[in-house]
């Protein structure tokens, strides 16, 4: 019994420790695209790139390892989504990036769920 009790306790604590470092590390994986994308633009005299690749690929320059994304509604993902604006109501679970217009070089998480400190994760 008081092994039941130990075990009903200590499951639930470990599973938000796991959810906490799964988030802590998809935010700073997005941090690390954004940087990323950053000096992609400086190193191309102001031009952000079309799409995720050269972020995605080994060897690339440019080079970061940011898959796969987790959040607890969506799980882990490596997915891209390329809307043509920001879209704070995207839910995909994927990384989100617009390469034109007034929101080229944005990247996001698309997701409509919050994360354990309760921010919606586009939102980031």
């Amino acid at each position: 019994m008081v092994i039941g009790v130990l075990v009903s306790v200590a499951v639930p604590r470990i599973s938000m420790s796991i959810r906490k470092a799964n988030e802590a590390a998809t935010l700073g994986k997005l941090r690390s695209l954004r940087t990323a994308i950053q000096l992609y633009y400086a190193g191309t005299e102001g031009t952000f790139p079309a799409d995720l690749t050269p972020f995605t690929t080994p060897g690339s320059k440019y080079y970061v390892k940011i898959t796969p994304l987790y959040t607890a509604a969506h799980g882990n993902s490596s997915n891209v989504a390329y809307p043509p604006a920001y879209d704070a109501a995207g839910d995909q679970g994927s990384w989100a990036y617009v390469a034109l217009g007034g929101d080229a070089g944005r990247v996001w998480v698309s997701c409509t769920h919050t994360d354990v400190k309760n921010v919606v994760w586009n939102q980031y």
